[in-house]
């Protein structure tokens, strides 16, 4: 089980007041360009049809945001620190913090939980929308149908994070957490627990269980510590002392 450390109840920002004014116009920005992204989608639906692709597109949309979750979030808790430009105190300080403070996110308000992944989607999205031909092209209409699914599951993914913490989330929640719609407690927990090397994905989890079997993540910062220069060869958890099994 996830291991709480004492805290206090009072709700904090663990964000500058700049970075979370900034934060706040990421979420705008984020919601234009989503509006902008779906009328042009509409308009390729009304050109080009295929409709009825777009549950498909729909579910492939969230298991890709759902592995993207996990690299990212394999990424910041094993590699660079708070002292990285830019990168650290924004998002891997935040993952850092999260394993000495579980709860933590709990604490955050909605513009704190989710606006880091709006900002890190908002150069992507002004790609598409610039330069993608979402209503002139049957391919252009579904890529982008796909690409604006997968931001939203990107920019959930912090809200399910939170409420698979929280230990009475809505009852709504609860049911979707049981149908395993999103993330649950009792499927986050696994990465809460000593050597925190598993189960990184975090939007719903479907990858986890086939990832850890293969041992994905292990091989792969294996793999990338032996062939970047300057960086510690050995394993996150091997220095911290605790072996995988």
């Amino acid at each position: 089980m996830i291991q709480e450390q004492p805290v206090q109840q009072e709700s904090e920002s663990r964000s500058s007041r700049s970075h979370w004014l900034l934060e706040l116009a990421g979420i705008g920005a984020f919601a234009v360009l989503a509006v902008l992204i779906g009328q042009q989608i509409y308009q390729g639906a009304a050109a080009f049809g295929y409709a009825w692709l777009l549950p498909a597109v729909a579910v492939a949309a969230y298991l890709a945001a759902d592995l993207a979750s996990g690299l990212v979030h394999f990424l910041a808790d094993n590699f660079g620190s708070e002292e990285t430009p830019i990168l650290g105190p924004n998002f891997i300080g935040p993952f850092r913090d999260h394993h000495v403070d579980p709860a933590g996110i709990t604490r955050n308000d909605f513009v704190d939980n989710n606006g880091n992944n709006c900002l890190a989607s908002i150069p992507f999205m002004l790609l598409v929308w610039l330069f993608v031909p979402v209503a002139a092209t049957a391919w252009g209409y579904l890529f982008g149908a796909f690409f604006l699914m997968v931001c939203l599951a990107v920019f959930l993914t912090n809200q399910f994070h939170k409420w698979a913490h929280m230990e009475a989330p809505p009852g709504w929640v609860r049911r979707l957490q049981s149908w395993g719609l999103v993330l649950s407690r009792e499927h986050h927990d696994v990465h809460h627990e000593s050597p925190y090397d598993t189960y990184y994905c975090i939007t719903v989890g479907f990858w986890n269980p086939l990832l850890d079997r293969t041992r994905f993540f292990e091989r792969a910062e294996r793999l990338i510590r032996r062939t970047i220069p300057g960086t510690d060869p050995l394993l996150r958890s091997e220095r911290d002392g605790s072996l995988n099994g």
